[in-house]
């Protein structure tokens, strides 16, 4: 299990990571997709073989055991809770790359995979209003929330600072048994299904 005795993220050091984590964020996004759902060529895109990474993650970590409230809902909920595998992906509203993501959720979603998508803006000032209202415009109706600065601090933790970037952030896939992988996006559906039902 993940030691938590040393390397903990101070709010200093996280806010100074969001800060420069949103000008990558802004370049990466504008260079890195055309929006218009095609993959771009530092994610997986078309190609069918992707390598989940294992985490060890502690059973008792904040990410895991928080309380997050859905924005288009109103539902609280928390990680651990989940009785079926889940994806947790940190995002902008905005970022290109992760708008390409969210159309694979999409198709995903069309395949009656049965996993809980959960996607975090990692902007804790961020208002829940506008992301439940990109959300809604786009047509997105699995769980979208605001990550509170102590999930985001847990998530840096266990996957390292790029969490904060929403154009290079990883999928995390967990199971209710606490198993978890890391997965670089751009994620295909297709694939991404077959490595939930892989490793379920």
């Amino acid at each position: 299990m993940a030691d938590r005795s040393e390397g903990t993220v101070d709010r200093r050091t996280l806010l100074r990571g969001l800060g420069a984590g949103s000008i990558v964020t802004l370049a990466g996004c504008a260079a890195g997709d055309d929006g218009n759902g095609g993959s771009s060529e530092d994610g997986n895109g078309d190609d069918e073989s992707i390598e989940p990474k294992p985490v060890d993650v502690d059973e008792s970590a904040t990410w895991r055991t928080a309380t997050l409230e859905d924005v288009l809902t109103g539902e609280e909920f928390a990680i651990e809770e989940f009785d079926r595998p889940a994806v947790v992906h940190t995002f902008a509203v905005g970022c290109a790359v992760c708008h390409s993501q969210h159309r694979q959720f999409v198709d995903l979603q069309a395949s009656e995979t049965d996993v809980a998508l959960v996607d975090l803006t990692i902007d804790p000032d961020y208002p829940p209003e506008r992301v439940s209202e990109h959300a809604t415009d786009e047509g997105f109706d699995w769980r979208f929330s605001v990550s509170p600065e102590d999930v985001t601090s847990s998530l840096v933790d266990d996957f390292g600072q790029e969490v904060t970037v929403s154009a290079s952030s990883p999928l995390v896939l967990v199971y209710p048994d606490g198993d978890t992988y890391r997965l670089e996006k751009i994620v295909d559906a297709g694939p991404l299904a077959s490595v939930i039902e892989e490793y379920r």
